[in-house]
């Protein structure tokens, strides 16, 4: 099946509460019938799958104090504060 006005093709949005399990069942039932939708799914839920298993980040000890440090607030005189 393709879209139809009954039956239209999932939006981002729905295609992204799909990869989440989130999307309500009656808009799942689109996908088996819909090699577009399903094909755009199964790509954002690779996507999710590779992102979830990135190292996680953090900023060094003490980066939002030095920046916070940097900071110059213009006041109405055109003095720099801070």
């Amino acid at each position: 099946m393709t879209a139809t006005p009954l039956t239209p093709h999932l939006t981002p949005d729905e295609i992204e509460l799909w990869a989440q399990g989130l999307l309500p069942a009656a808009r799942v039932m689109h996908l088996p019938d819909c090699p577009t939708c399903m094909t755009t799914a199964e790509r954002e839920r690779k996507l999710f799958i590779e992102l979830a298993q990135l190292p996680r980040l953090a900023p060094v000890e003490g980066f939002a104090d030095r920046v916070i440090a940097r900071v110059r607030i213009p006041t109405p005189s055109g003095e720099q504060r801070g």
